[in-house]
């Protein structure tokens, strides 16, 4: 754990950015993977209603994706402190958490602002043709206001768990109360040996919460900096490192569309007493970073380019796929339905294009405005603690 910038946990969350671009893309023009009902098939083909049966779904299975950002971001925001246990590190990063993401999240508000004003999405009349009756049809159903898409972007988002303009933002405010928890957390017992059993109170009292997978983020990041000889003795048994991905991935392709009963996982259905998809999907997704942290394999792996561009790109990625789905993935559909290719022909070169146009989009993003965002939350932070020493940036 000695290198400067962790490349394969970029690639980690790239690769949970995709699973949730692809559980948005799949639950609104493939639905019938996701919920296994035989009415909403498109080919007639049993394949698929198997799909979403099997470990396949972990490609499209966004909780699983969403608890991946959760975890990380515990970590990362967590691994300066461990390394160099500087406090001021803690204070910079209260203040510039909120600077770090407005810029962007503003930006597609208002590009989904004006979608809808002009009349540029698609996706209510799409969700009748790919039978998304109960999911994609009931996003951006209302009359856009500007000065309420402006409150939304800049408070909403962040504080106050809103996400009708783009719907995906609803992990803002996780994400902002839950840097400011493990801030707060790190402040309070960072240096303190009662650290460790609180790790364990919170998660047993806050399993089902998004706030908990924040804390066993610190957590791993805690145990990877000062584990000393107890990580060094789980590194040396590879193939216990190995069994703890595969564990977690099982976990992590659990089904959270189709009934549980009907398929493979039918023996791990628990429902009666938790959150069996949240706790599940946690779960899975906390082992298979364990093990990634501790195999140099699985780290080459989530370093190779497909990983590291969407981990570079992550931020904006989340942002833009989902203007884009509503309005030009969603206008293919209602466009070329019916005409000479197959349904399923037709969702491929949807796909291709959507997956084209969100890539640009997003590098420009990144580029001209997230840029931006970063370079604002370390000027704010820099004049609120004028003549300290500039933190790394996240």
């Amino acid at each position: 754990m000695n290198k400067k910038r962790l490349e394969f946990i970029e690639g980690y969350k790239g690769f949970a950015c995709f699973c949730v671009m692809m559980s948005h893309f799949i639950a609104a023009f493939c639905n019938v993977w996701i919920t296994a009902l035989p009415e909403r098939i498109h080919n007639g083909s049993k394949f698929e209603l198997l799909i979403g049966k099997t470990p396949l779904n972990l490609f499209y299975n966004g909780n699983f994706g969403v608890r991946v950002f959760f975890i990380t971001s515990g970590f990362v925001l967590s691994y300066a402190f461990f390394r160099n246990g500087n406090e001021n590190y803690l204070k910079r990063g209260v203040v510039k958490r909120y600077f770090r993401l407005i810029l962007p999240v503003v930006v597609m508000n208002i590009a989904a602002y004006f979608l809808m004003k002009f009349g540029l999405t698609y996706h209510q009349q799409a969700a009748m043709i790919s039978k998304s009756y109960d999911w994609l049809v009931v996003f951006n159903d209302f009359e856009p206001s500007f000065l309420g898409m402006l409150r939304e972007a800049f408070i909403g988002n962040f504080f106050q768990n809103e996400a009708t303009y783009v719907s995906p933002l609803w992990t803002m405010s996780y994400e902002m109360y839950g840097s400011l928890l493990v801030f707060a957390f790190l402040a309070l017992f960072g240096k303190e040996k009662v650290r460790y059993p609180l790790y364990v109170i919170f998660l047993i009292l806050f399993q089902e919460s998004n706030y908990s997978q924040f804390i066993v983020g610190v957590a791993i990041c805690d145990i990877m900096v000062n584990g000393g000889k107890y990580v060094e003795k789980y590194q040396s048994k590879q193939w216990l490192v190995w069994l703890t991905f595969f564990v977690g991935l099982f976990f992590s392709s659990y089904p959270s569309g189709t009934d549980p009963s009907q398929t493979m996982y039918r023996w791990f259905n628990l429902n009666q007493w938790i959150d069996t998809v949240t706790v599940y999907h946690f779960i899975g997704a906390a082992m298979m970073f364990i093990a990634i942290l501790n195999s140099k394999v699985l780290q080459k792996f989530f370093e190779l380019k497909p990983f590291a561009f969407l981990g570079k790109y992550s931020f904006g990625l989340y942002l833009v796929h989902w203007p884009v789905m509503i309005s030009l993935s969603s206008y293919i559909v209602v466009k070329y339905t019916g005409g000479p290719l197959s349904y399923y022909k037709l969702i491929l070169i949807d796909f291709c294009i959507t997956m084209a146009v969100i890539g640009i989009l997003a590098v420009l993003l990144v580029k001209f405005v997230d840029a931006k965002g970063i370079r604002l939350a370390n000027k704010v932070a820099d004049k609120c603690f004028a003549g300290e020493k500039k933190d790394e940036k996240n």
